[in-house]
């Protein structure tokens, strides 16, 4: 991947299905959650499982559709306690510790910019220890709307002021990388296969990385600042 680092002051990494394999959330909210909700009502896991979707598509895109609190209300379930008790299927990506550490020591900002709720970022960045490599921490709930609005980005350059034309954005959602672009961040990159457990996608509208140490890979030219 040929990327000008030298016209590169910031790299914004999304968490989940970027740095992190999607294969964890898919797990909790395709089998954890309809199994605890399945089994609060006495339902086939089944039959719960097309009850609980058309309320999950009703907030697809919104904060709501990320938010654990919400989730847990709207469905009567503990989820923070439930994520816990999953948490040992949080991982990251192959490369990701690599590419966090060549970029730090090629003096680029990181910004960790996610949908997730701070609850989850949290139990997350406990399990992972990334944290300490991201200037700042940064979640969508926190600035009031979701990646794929518009005014997410407008809020986000208010508060942490950046250059749009000297950043990278890395996202696996495609209308948050739309939204990105539109917003005018000039570098903008997906991911090939977000979740390890299943097929690489195919026809993205973005250049898209496969493996994360793809981005890295032109760094090593790049002379460290003393």
């Amino acid at each position: 991947m040929n990327i000008n680092w030298q016209a590169i002051d910031l790299v914004m990494f999304d968490m989940d299905g970027t740095l992190l394999d999607l294969a964890f959330d898919n797990l909790f909210w395709q089998q954890a959650v309809p199994q605890a909700w399945a089994a609060l009502h006495q339902h086939p896991f089944d039959h719960a499982l097309e009850l609980l979707k058309p309320q999950f598509k009703a907030q697809e895109g919104t904060l709501n559709w990320y938010s654990l609190p919400y989730w847990s209300n709207a469905l009567n379930l503990d989820l923070t306690t439930l994520k816990i008790q999953y948490q040992d299927h949080i991982c990251l990506r192959p490369h990701a510790l690599q590419l966090l550490h060549d970029l730090k020591m090629a003096n680029k900002k990181l910004w960790l910019v996610t949908n997730a709720h701070p609850i989850v970022l949290n139990v997350k960045m406990q399990k992972t220890g990334i944290a300490h490599w991201f200037d700042h921490l940064i979640s969508s709930h926190d600035l009031g709307f979701a990646k794929e609005q518009e005014l997410f980005w407008h809020k986000l350059a208010a508060q942490y002021p950046f250059d749009k034309k000297r950043t990278i954005f890395v996202d696996d959602s495609e209308p948050v990388l739309q939204a990105a672009q539109h917003y005018g961040i000039q570098h903008v990159y997906g991911i090939v296969q977000p979740d390890s457990k299943l097929p690489a996608r195919q026809q993205l509208k973005f250049p898209a990385i496969d493996q994360l140490n793809e981005l890295s890979s032109s760094l090593l030219s790049i002379q460290v600042e003393e």
